[in-house]
């Protein structure tokens, strides 16, 4: 392999001849092997948008010649659009405060706005990683700012999935020859009162629409940014209008608007993290959300035989490599992992902010990796979760039926007609003599088979108390 030197304040260093990166990112690649993932693409993107805007803001202030701010828009461009993906080579987990990643985008930028201009990689002539590509910013203000936009990109594609989802339960929850059939409600795992299927699926829609909302609202917090702070938030170097002309940039720059603002203390926002432990806590809030969903149709498909087996998944695969023909749920168990993994990037990402010292967080590529992750992750799973299970499945109403007759979930609809204690006597009754409620109840003459069965079609919501039956239940009593 080919290779160049390049120098600097530390010494020489050999940089592979065809590589855009340069003497910072030889060092750290060398230092820095820790996990084997790279910096999630998303902020490497995010980082390269700030170095364009931030070159046509500094050209507009007369900081940068026309020339070669150019070449740094086209540079960056091309980054943006995936042209040198193979250059960004560094692990997730190094340096603090991110100088690595950001050191890497800016050496691929100019490298290849020095090509641009007739130069060669490494000489730096023309465009210099720090003096040019690096002009009015620093990694303490440069990469929170870009955790705060690939966040907000990668959360449209997440809330346009979860709002599918939510969609996918409730188009279940109006299926009416499924979602209308009595279910047993249960409650500590044990038969409790009579309800449906659509009231269940419409509230797990529910509980996601809102998860949905909350992720929105947490965007509010992350669209202000603190670019042009530099340093420490002081905004040393830059010049005094440059953090507001970049805001304006950076909302320019793409399609749709990112809609961000100029934060109130740039000071504030290198120091504080809190920002993104909110909308990490909202993105938990959903994976809780997913998981108790994926945990309650696991137990509600558990058979074929043995178990409550009232719905029915699609089958993805066979379930085991020695059990001929068992199934198992798959999808729902995937969504639980991938729940646990997001749940444990928010302790990360909380443990991270809590790394600030004075005026730095140096955790933010932690920060990154955990919240860049779970929003891919949640956006994957429930795309996953919907096409594979939850648009495929179908209530058993056969087995719901049978299930709902065995139990004495019903009891409580009786209540108003027997008295709580009388009924349960007869709950116990029943279950001594291995009969159903109704049977009981029907032996004993306490109440006809018609108004009996009348009351439990109407138990899965509330009801005025029928008092015509009530009339004749005093008469059988």
């Amino acid at each position: 392999m080919l290779m160049r030197i390049e120098e600097d304040f530390l010494g020489k260093v050999e940089v592979p001849d065809e590589a855009y990166y340069g003497s910072f990112t030889v060092r750290a690649g060398k230092v820095f092997r820790l996990s084997g993932m790279q910096v999630d693409p998303e902020l490497i993107r995010s980082v390269a948008l700030i170095k364009r805007c931030a070159a046509i803001t500094n050209k507009k202030l007369g900081k940068l010649d026309a020339v070669t701010a150019d070449a740094i828009v086209k540079a960056s461009d091309a980054v943006i659009s995936g042209a040198f993906a193979r250059d960004f080579v560094l692990d997730a987990f190094q340096a603090g405060a991110g100088t690595p990643l950001h050191m890497n985008v800016n050496e691929v930028i100019a490298n290849r706005a020095e090509e641009l201009l007739g130069g060669k990689k490494g000489q730096y002539k023309m465009v210099h990683p720090n003096n040019h590509v690096n002009m009015s910013q620093s990694s303490n203000d440069v990469v929170p700012t870009a955790i705060r936009i690939a966040s907000i990109g990668l959360s449209v594609s997440l809330i346009a999935e979860a709002r599918t989802l939510q969609k996918a339960l409730e188009k279940k929850a109006k299926e009416k020859d499924e979602s209308s059939t009595l279910k047993i409600g249960r409650t500590h795992l044990q038969d409790a009162v009579p309800m449906t299927y659509a009231q269940t699926f419409s509230a797990w829609a529910r509980a996601i629409e809102k998860d949905a909302d909350e992720i929105e609202r947490a965007l509010g917090c992350v669209r202000e940014l603190g670019i042009g702070g530099t340093a420490t938030g002081s905004g040393i170097t830059a010049h005094p209008r440059f953090r507001e002309m970049v805001v304006e940039e950076l909302n320019k720059g793409t399609e749709p608007s990112l809609n961000v603002r100029m934060a109130k203390d740039a000071v504030e926002m290198t120091q504080d993290m809190n920002d993104f432990t909110t909308l990490s806590a909202a993105l938990r809030r959903y994976a809780i959300t997913l998981n108790r969903i994926a945990n309650d149709i696991r137990l509600l498909v558990s058979g074929p035989k043995g178990g409550i087996s009232e719905l029915i998944i699609p089958e993805v695969e066979p379930g085991s490599s020695i059990m001929p023909g068992k199934i198992n749920p798959s999808v729902p168990e995937a969504v639980n992992m991938v729940c646990w993994q997001v749940m444990g990037n928010d302790h990360v990402v909380s443990l991270a902010a809590q790394s600030g010292q004075l005026e730095l967080n140096f955790g933010t590529p932690l920060i990154a990796h955990n919240i860049l992750q779970s929003e891919r992750l949640l956006s994957n799973c429930s795309k996953m979760f919907r096409e594979f299970c939850i648009e495929g499945m179908t209530v058993d109403t056969v087995r719901t039926k049978e299930n709902f007759e065995r139990s004495f979930g019903y009891a409580t609809a009786l209540n108003p007609y027997l008295g709580y204690k009388e009924v349960s006597i007869l709950v116990r009754e029943a279950l001594a003599k291995k009969m159903t409620l109704k049977q009981l109840v029907v032996q004993k003459k306490l109440m006809s088979e018609s108004d009996l069965e009348k009351i439990i079609s109407k138990a899965a919501g509330p009801s005025e108390v029928d008092k015509e039956i009530l009339k004749r239940v005093k008469k059988y009593s």
